[in-house]
């Protein structure tokens, strides 16, 4: 992976758009490759900076976690591959597994510490729909600054963009302390 990044660019809306649109093109590709399920893992940063040595360490602990948490289950990956630009990180792995059992495990990885909190690990059907933790029983995920669901602290905006990142770094700066 390249990491010679900018780490001072601040991302704009057509960039995080193109980049949304890369990785829906590079998920299609790999499915219509090799007819499995796809895990695509980033990190969740809000703000307009996405890339840094923190950010970079907490996404390797990820991508770590994620060959774990499928060698425990036994399951194969045909392919992963890794991408950096000033959009984030992006992990890509084919599994040769059931895609609701992928979701589970990579559920284990975002429910096992604190760091897990800002992981974003998406599980992609054949046919290119996203598991759902709701699919299995899991509620939605919390926020992480409170304990109300994410998705009603982000639509409201109860929280700074700030406030947020600097807790993002606490959660890695404690993550990795001694």
């Amino acid at each position: 992976m390249e990491m010679k990044l900018d780490y001072e660019h601040e991302v704009t809306v057509p960039e995080m758009l193109e980049a949304r649109d890369h990785r829906v093109e590079m998920q299609r590709d790999l499915i219509a490759e090799f007819h499995h399920p796809v895990i695509c893992f980033m990190l969740n940063i809000p703000g307009p900076h996405k890339v840094g040595e923190d950010f970079e360490k907490a996404f390797r602990y990820g991508v770590e976690s994620i060959d774990e948490i499928l060698h425990k289950h036994r399951m194969k990956k045909d392919v992963e591959k890794e991408e950096a630009f000033v959009t984030g990180y992006i992990y890509y792995a084919s599994v040769d597994a059931d895609a609701i059992d992928i979701k589970k495990a990579m559920c284990e990885i975002e429910e096992r510490d604190r760091i897990g909190r800002i992981f974003d690990i998406d599980v992609l059907r054949t046919d290119g729909s996203k598991v759902s933790r709701e699919e299995f029983g899991m509620g939605p995920r919390k926020c992480l600054m409170c304990e109300l669901e994410a998705h009603i602290c982000a639509r409201n905006r109860t929280h700074t963009v700030s406030s947020m990142v600097e807790e993002i770094h606490r959660i890695i700066k404690e993550s990795f302390a001694g």
